[in-house]
Order: C-alpha cells, then structure tokens, then sequence
C-alpha cells in the first residue's frame, strides 16, 4: 500500500512541477507534448499497481486515474494538432550546395561544410521513435533511404553532432545535403556523424 500511495503522489507531484504552462512556440509544444506522455505512462502504471492488488476498474482510484489519463492523452492530441500546423507552415527545405570534397564509404572521413563527417550505420528505430515524440510525424518527416545510401527523415539526412554546438533538431550543413539532427554520441564541437546505411 505505501508503494501505491507513493507512485500515486509521484504521479500528482509530476503533473504539478513539470508540466509547463502555455506553450507558445515549436519547441515548448514537443517539450510539452513529451511531459503528457509521461504522465500517461505513470499513470499507466499507477492503475497497473492498484489492479495488481486487488482494485477492480469500477473503483474510485481506478476511474480517477483513468480521467486523468484521458485529460493527458486529450492535452496531447491538442498540441499535437497545433504542432502538425506549425510544422505545416515552415517554410520549405532551403536550397543547399556544396562544391567541396564529400563523405564516402571508401573515404571514411570528410571535411565538409560544418567540420568534420564521419558516417555510421545502425538500428534507427530508437531514434526515430524519439523524434516522433518531439513532434517529426511520419506525414511530414517519413523515414526512407535515400539512393546514395543516406538515412533520411523527410528532406533531410539523419545526423548525430554534439547536442552542446547543435541542440537536437538543428539543420546543419553536409557535404551530402541538410542534416537534421536526430541523435548525439562521443563527437566533437564542429563534428557531425551521417546516418547511412554502407557497410
């Protein structure tokens, strides 16, 4: 009973402290957007704890916390509808060239436009899920393999950069075209690392 008290005031404490307050701009809406899904998942899990012992769903605590679930998961489609209209809104991908050297699989490392290019291939499933979360919706940002071999999310190519020089979600020049910064790693401050799929 203690741990249910507990996670259950975690919960209210949660949505008091951190959930912010009138988003007005892109980023305050995905950072909005992730407290309510959160709060979905403890709550989740708070109504998972009660059923465990012994609460049935047509219980005071259960129907409460199901409400509350309801409110987020409402606030949340909300911001996501004000985000999708943001985004909708953006101006187009802006033209982009580069006369330089370019990374390749042969090559391995690069200086281009930022600094320098490396390149590496893995699993992007983890990373696009959180880009989804930030508000890079499958309509808009869809995932694909461009045919040079260059991991994708809409116009531009997945990038891992140091978060310090480039906050996620930054569009960072390439010798391969616009970047978007979708994940980080042991990088340095004018480094970027290009998700491709060469092996």
């Amino acid at each position: 009973m203690k741990k249910i008290i507990c996670l259950i005031m975690s919960v209210l404490l949660f949505s008091i402290f951190i959930v912010p307050a009138n988003a007005s701009n892109k980023e305050d809406i995905q950072a909005e957007i992730q407290v309510h899904i959160t709060m979905k998942e403890k709550i989740h899990e708070a109504a998972e704890l009660l059923r465990s012992v012994g609460y049935s769903d047509d219980t005071l605590a259960i129907r409460a916390l199901k409400n509350d679930w309801e409110y987020e998961n409402n606030r949340q489609m909300e911001l996501q509808a004000e985000l999708d209209e943001i985004i909708a809104n953006e101006p187009s991908t802006p033209e982009f060239y580069w006369s330089g050297p370019v990374l390749t699989r042969s090559k391995g490392v690069n200086y281009g436009p930022t600094g320098k290019e490396t390149y590496y291939n893995l699993n992007m499933s983890g990373v696009i899920r959180m880009m989804r979360n930030r508000g890079y919706d499958e309509v808009n940002y869809p995932y694909w393999v461009r045919d040079d071999g260059c991991k994708m999310l809409g116009d531009y190519i997945m990038i891992a950069a140091n978060l310090n020089h480039f906050p996620r979600g930054s569009i960072v020049p390439t010798s391969l075209g616009l970047g978007l910064v979708c994940d980080t790693g042991h990088l340095g401050w004018n480094q970027v690392d290009i998700a491709v799929n060469w092996r």
